[in-house]
């Protein structure tokens, strides 16, 4: 499992050639996949991989609330809460900034928005 950058705080999944979910990433529906990041021991977050509208891979970092690796941040606010993890429910929605893809992750599946 991946780890996000502990100096900075941001996780890059997607740089470089072969921009595609690792083969052990859960499909949850509607096409996204989910990776599952460690940090420090502990499930940080994960990566939502997901098909923009041309068919191309797309990602984003979704940070557990929680976790040791977002209680590091000053602001207290960084990521989503989770609301339970089997099956994994999030809270707010995700929205990509790339893409705009949009939905909610309930009970380990996607829901569009």
């Amino acid at each position: 499992m991946s780890e996000p950058d502990s100096e900075t705080g941001k996780y890059h999944p997607a740089e470089g050639p072969g921009r595609e979910p690792k083969a052990n990433a859960v499909d949850i529906g509607e096409g996204h996949r989910l990776e599952f990041c460690q940090w420090q021991g502990e499930t940080a977050g994960v990566i939502d991989w997901h098909r923009n509208k041309a068919g191309a891979w797309c990602c984003g970092w979704v940070a557990f609330k929680q976790s040791k690796w977002g209680l590091q941040f000053k602001s207290g606010d960084v990521g989503w809460d989770v609301i339970q993890r089997e099956p994994l429910t999030l809270n707010p929605s995700l929205l990509c900034k790339t893409c705009g893809d949009h939905g909610f992750i309930r009970d380990g599946k996607w829901v569009k928005a």
